[in-house]
């Protein structure tokens, strides 16, 4: 079964205590084009330890499920997330202050659970998580600066 971890950072023009609530499902709507998302569990309507959200993004095939593992606002933020039958991505996001900015240190790891899960991870490229992340890069410093979404 594969396993694969990319890691990335970036720093962005606000605060800890900014950037932090973005790291929503509810409030990623603001700042990333095409977001969609179920929210299944939530107390408090928006990110918390135990939020339970669904995703369907084509790259994954099948709906992705989301738990908030680990909510340490503003520094630490941590997901589980599953495709059944296919593979398993724990999501880790710090952030750090720098100055007047917040570095974002990203860790993903991949999981596969078996043949299409295998498939699946042979298929994720270096250069699509690069494209990926800088997107996030992107669209996040574009909403800090203007408060409004960037276009895809």
């Amino acid at each position: 079964m594969e396993t694969i971890e990319r890691t990335d950072h970036f720093d962005v023009p606000a605060t800890p205590d900014r950037v932090f609530p973005l790291l929503c499902p509810v409030r990623e709507y603001d700042w990333i084009p095409g977001w969609e998302c179920d929210v299944l569990r939530s107390v408090s309507g928006v990110a918390e330890e135990d939020c339970i959200f669904r995703t369907r993004f084509p790259r994954d095939g099948d709906p992705m499920t989301w738990v908030v593992s680990r909510y340490e606002p503003p520094s630490r933020i941590e997901f589980t997330c599953f495709v059944p039958e296919s593979h398993v991505m724990r999501l880790r996001i710090s952030l750090a202050p720098q100055g007047a900015d917040t570095r974002l240190h990203w860790t993903r790891r991949w999981l596969s659970v078996g043949a299409k899960g295998d498939a699946w991870i042979a298929s994720f490229s270096e250069a699509d998580y690069r494209q990926i992340m800088a997107n996030l890069q992107r669209f996040l410093t574009h909403y800090l600066t203007t408060n409004a979404m960037a276009t895809a």
